[in-house]
């Protein structure tokens, strides 16, 4: 079997702008982990594309390079192949887009649906299923319906984000508006209250009415100036919470059909417990030490699944803990 893995920042997606460096690190130690863990399989081909202002990585792959048009190699690699793993950013629907190209197209989508990454790529669609199933989610109001908040600290954020970017700390709802008018036009934005807590995520594989929580990691935020920057992670580094994330996990699935494979969440542990701020339908950065921390090849667990829904365990599986350091590209 020929499994194309399109890792969207470094295979080309951005062939026709700048590269943001640390988007570009980060995009390669994900290519870098799932394209290792698939070359562990017999008869598995991997086939991925390549910006071709970077170098080669050394992957058990066949290597399409582009240099000016993504989508054709998009759709040349798609021919090609008999399965896709996409791995790109919800932003402008482009991961959506990537999913129903598959879809049309009759290859084995080894990700979510489209459907189901159309709900978890806007932030206030994922909120508001996720709160019908009595899942604890944070407060998220579209700009211009939120209630006034004269003195809390508010956070802004794109509705179509991915990852810290773009997500800013205001002061209040004057502040607030002053930043909006600001900013482009066409941007739809959310307002959320400032919650203070840890930072963490979960990884979970997801399968029909099947649910396997196997990291529970927390997330090395910081805050800069008014904003937040990922330096890294610890992959199965939060031992507490793990009965009631997994029974989180569970409902979210419950609340949005269609999720399947590697899901990550992102959430905030309060004082209160957990809470959900967003739905990751794709590999995250996580993915790259779980292997390591779990000792299960996870591409082979996706593979698994993709044929036959009852091959996944259900259930919490434990790691050691594995630092993921964004900032030297390196797993320890």
């Amino acid at each position: 079997m020929r499994i194309f893995v399109f890792e969207y920042i470094t295979g080309g997606g951005c062939v026709n702008e700048e590269m943001i460096p640390s988007l570009k690190a980060e995009g390669d130690m994900m290519l870098d982990a799932v394209v290792s863990d698939f070359s562990q399989l017999e008869s598995i081909e991997v086939l991925i594309c390549r910006d071709a202002r970077l170098d080669a990585l050394s992957l058990a792959s066949s290597i399409h390079w582009v240099d000016n048009d993504w989508w054709s190699a998009w759709l040349l690699c798609l021919e090609e192949a008999d399965a896709v793993l996409p791995i790109a950013p919800e932003t402008h629907g482009v991961l959506e887009s990537l999913c129903r190209s598959v879809e049309a197209s009759g290859k084995l989508l080894l990700n979510s649906s489209a459907e189901a990454v159309a709900i978890a790529s806007s932030k206030k669609a994922t909120v508001d299923c996720l709160a019908m199933q009595g899942v604890p989610v944070i407060p998220t109001w579209r700009y211009g319906s939120h209630p006034i908040f004269s003195s809390q600290p508010l956070v802004v954020k794109p509705d179509h984000g991915v990852g810290c970017r773009d997500i800013h700390i205001i002061a209040n709802d004057n502040a607030l508006q002053a930043y909006v008018e600001s900013r482009d036009p066409l941007i739809e934005w959310v307002v959320q209250p400032y919650l203070a807590g840890q930072s963490i995520s979960m990884s979970v594989m997801v399968g029909h009415c099947r649910v396997c929580l196997v990291g529970t990691n927390i997330q090395q935020v910081v805050q800069m100036n008014d904003g937040f920057d990922l330096l890294g992670c610890v992959v199965n580094g939060l031992q507490s919470h793990q009965a009631e994330l997994l029974g989180i996990s569970k409902r979210i699935c419950e609340a949005i059909p269609g999720l399947w494979g590697y899901v990550g969440v992102d959430l905030i542990l309060t004082d209160q417990g957990p809470v959900v701020l967003e739905i990751n339908p794709r590999l995250t950065t996580a993915y790259v030490g779980l292997t390591q921390s779990t000792g299960r090849n996870l591409a082979e667990m996706i593979m698994q699944l993709a044929e036959s829904p009852d091959a996944l365990p259900t259930g919490l599986i434990t790691g050691e803990c594995v630092h993921i350091d964004l900032e030297l590209g390196r797993v320890a």
